[in-house]
């Protein structure tokens, strides 16, 4: 199916404040909503701005050319098991071999192309990711997906499926992951994962991970695979005006949400100083 089916989603337009009282009645629900912040990307032959979501093993493949579905499959076992036959030279702290969804956070943590795609439970979290590194006026967007929906899709397409997400959920077994994620005839569907062992950037994010079932087709390819209808309700994407930049990175500071807070350690702390320079007075040139 083609990821562009204008009903797989809905764009709602909004300033930062409104989004924050639109999604605060989401959260307070018993429904696992999840985010994901985003500058803008690329511009549509109509003018309008658009915001995919890829996960970087996509646009890894895409930009060099790995497009065969078989090329693919290959590509993202040998990576995984070059990671895992080297990591023992960087840290001690080697996931069980029997946890792929452990392996492919700690590689989604270092920066390897994965097919896991970032998301938090903190709408504020995904606001700050939008905007830190957008442009003066320039819009960004917080992707919203109701993860209890992805599920109750799952639960009405493919019951056997379903068992074994509920099994995975409860014990964290490779072998369940790999039967829905990684099946030799791929499931096209979108599912939350947070393995086991959490690192401490997924704990302090408060982050969860959206996988696709199929690395042969991009994300949207397998959103589209499974969404049926009316999931322009569970799927949204918020256009934040960018023109408040500056007073809303000053608004998530005073909230203590910052590259210190959400990336601890020295990484964090040093790439703080950038947009420091707008929401720290000692650093205010102004």
């Amino acid at each position: 199916m083609s990821e562009n089916r204008a009903d797989l989603f809905r764009t709602e337009s909004c300033s930062f404040h409104d989004f924050v009282s639109i999604v605060k009645e989401r959260v307070d629900t018993k429904r696992s909503w999840v985010f994901r912040g985003q500058k803008r990307q690329a511009c549509e032959t109509n003018g309008k701005w658009k915001w995919l979501l890829e996960t970087s093993f996509e646009r890894a493949c895409n930009r060099f050319g790995v497009t065969g579905a078989e090329e693919r499959v290959k590509l993202e076992d040998k990576m995984m098991r070059e990671f895992q036959r080297r990591l023992h030279i960087y840290t001690s702290d080697i996931p069980d071999n029997s946890s792929p969804d452990e392996w492919l956070s700690l590689m989604q943590h270092y920066g390897a192309p994965t097919r896991l795609l970032d998301f938090t439970y903190s709408p504020y979290v995904a606001a700050y990711f939008a905007f830190e590194c957008a442009e003066p006026e320039t819009d960004v967007a917080v992707w919203a997906v109701d993860a209890t929906w992805c599920t109750e899709r799952l639960e009405e397409t493919n019951k056997d499926l379903a068992k074994r997400y509920s099994l995975y959920g409860e014990n964290r077994e490779g072998t369940e992951f790999k039967a829905i994620f990684m099946a030799s005839q791929p499931h096209r569907l979108v599912l939350s994962v947070n393995p086991f062992r959490r690192n401490e950037r997924l704990a302090y994010q408060k982050g969860v991970f959206l996988c696709p079932g199929d690395v042969t087709v991009g994300f949207m390819n397998n959103l589209s695979g499974f969404a049926g209808k009316n999931s322009q309700n569970y799927v949204i994407q918020y256009a934040i005006k960018g023109h408040d930049r500056d007073s809303v990175l000053r608004e998530l500071e005073s909230m203590n949400i910052n590259r210190t807070t959400l990336f601890p350690g020295l990484d964090g702390f040093a790439q703080s100083f950038s947009v420091g320079i707008i929401t720290d007075k000692s650093l205010s040139t102004r």
